[in-house]
């Protein structure tokens, strides 16, 4: 694995998820979000992006630092790891979306220009008039995110830890205070902590990051079974406590920073590589099945159907995608980035390790 080659793994597991097993968990839990009224999404977004600003640190650091013209070879990286599965899964989706009887206008209600760049290069995307993939918002802010990420990663380290986590809370809060729009202020907090646990090696224990992800189950289970299920379960007309469901989702994924920041210390292979890969995937081409089940006015049995065909089919999808185009085109994007930190080094030095 070519990230996890940045990161000092040790050999003993201490909870029984890989990185990428977890971050394919995480994508679907957006996936079941959107096809129920399971009020859980946010919370998986918020994790991935704890878990984007650590590997970002990490290969920032171990990786993209030293190749020859670091940040435009960081940034041409980023848009070539996210950009041909982006564009894919636009011509897959927005024919689809017009099959199921989306208004065109309402679909291309945006500028040609607006529309194309942001569906390429991401910035701007939450900004379209209408999302044809909707949970593409937060590869807007990723993309945000990766063009400041180098600063960033100087300011976490030359800052420490206390007041990097202080500051980026303080702009969090502040954010989240005066603008509706999801802008990366509003979510900073989330990359500075896996930045700074990059950053300062933070390796949480078995112990802490047990108690995280059983508490995050056990308080999602009783609130279930509690009369204050309305806090977790939204639908067509959610209750009044479903108000305060941004704030849960925000605290539940707070609550599982340990246990998130412990699953990227665990052993990783080609599988599990490949799981995580295939959790953007997912993220993306979910979508368009989320619409179709919305679409549906039938009887419970008809929506739990396209539910079931849905969960069945986009993962099967999600895997001739992975194989036949993702796969290919990430190889050549990695041999590009090694080829740059070899021609990085001075004369003489010796050649590196591949990553």
């Amino acid at each position: 694995m070519a990230v996890a080659a940045v990161v000092s793994i040790p050999r003993r597991l201490a909870i029984p998820i890989s990185p990428g097993a977890f971050r394919l968990l995480l994508a679907m839990i957006v996936f079941v979000h959107h096809i129920s009224s399971f009020g859980f999404g946010p919370y998986a977004v918020y994790v991935f992006f704890v878990l984007s600003g650590f590997w970002v640190q990490s290969m920032w650091n171990g990786r993209y630092s030293k190749t020859r013209n670091p940040y435009l070879t960081f940034l041409v990286s980023r848009v070539w790891r996210l950009a041909p599965v982006m564009v894919l899964a636009t011509m897959t989706t927005v024919p689809l979306l017009l099959l199921i009887g989306v208004p065109a206008d309402k679909v291309f209600a945006a500028t040609p220009l607006h529309f194309a760049f942001s569906s390429v290069f991401l910035l701007g995307y939450s900004w379209l008039p209408y999302l044809p993939i909707g949970s593409a918002w937060s590869l807007d802010v990723e993309m945000q995110f990766y063009a400041l990420a180098p600063l960033l990663a100087v300011f976490v380290k030359r800052a420490g830890w206390p007041l990097a986590l202080a500051a980026a809370a303080l702009t969090s809060l502040a954010a989240s205070t005066f603008i509706d729009h999801p802008v990366l202020p509003k979510n900073i907090f989330f990359f500075v902590v896996g930045m700074a646990a990059a950053a300062f090696d933070w390796r949480p224990s078995a112990r802490f990051a047990w108690l995280s992800g059983l508490s995050v189950v056990a308080i999602t289970v009783l609130v279930t079974l509690s009369p204050w299920r309305g806090l977790l379960f939204g639908g067509a007309h959610p209750q009044p406590i479903f108000a305060w469901n941004a704030i849960y989702n925000i605290a539940l994924a707070v609550l599982t920073i340990p246990f998130a920041l412990c699953t990227v210390r665990q052993p990783s292979d080609d599988l599990d590589g490949d799981m995580g890969a295939m959790s953007f995937i997912i993220y993306l081409f979910h979508w368009v099945a989320s619409q179709w089940f919305v679409s549906i006015s039938g009887p419970f049995s008809v929506r739990l159907e396209v539910a079931l065909i849905s969960l069945v089919t986009v993962p099967l999808v999600s895997t001739l995608v992975l194989v036949f185009f993702d796969r290919p085109i990430d190889r050549l994007r990695s041999r590009w980035v090694r080829q740059r930190q070899q021609d990085s080094r001075p004369v003489g030095a010796p050649v590196a390790s591949a990553t």
